[in-house]
């Protein structure tokens, strides 16, 4: 996912999809989502869904957390935090988050 002060999108094999308008300001919190069990990677900024399910389908595996940071950018990482209140459309309430699967990033911009 690519996002600054005015707009987000998402990346991947070279195309850029799902453009949204709304960008993060400084002690935004970007979080990330990924439910093994369903095979679904999502993100969150301040605790709510941004923009569509990121990633449907992906293969069971080892999967390792990544950011890469601009210029003047600061971000504090936390992880094993509880996911966010709120949950896409095809949540399922029976099915329990494991919080370790959850990666929310604190991202902060000097600019």
């Amino acid at each position: 996912m690519y996002i600054d002060q005015k707009r987000s999108w998402f990346l991947h094999n070279g195309e850029h999809f799902e453009r949204t308008d709304g960008g993060i300001c400084v002690g935004s919190v970007i979080g990330v989502r990924l439910d093994c069990e369903r095979g679904s990677l999502a993100y969150y900024l301040d605790d709510e869904p941004h923009g569509p399910i990121a990633f449907n389908d992906l293969p069971s595996g080892v999967y390792y957390p990544a950011i890469s940071l601009n210029r003047d950018v600061q971000v504090t990482l936390r992880s094993g935090l509880e996911p966010p209140s709120s949950d896409s459309e095809d949540s399922d309430e029976n099915t329990p988050a494991s919080p370790l699967l959850n990666r929310p990033m604190s991202g902060k911009s000097n600019q």
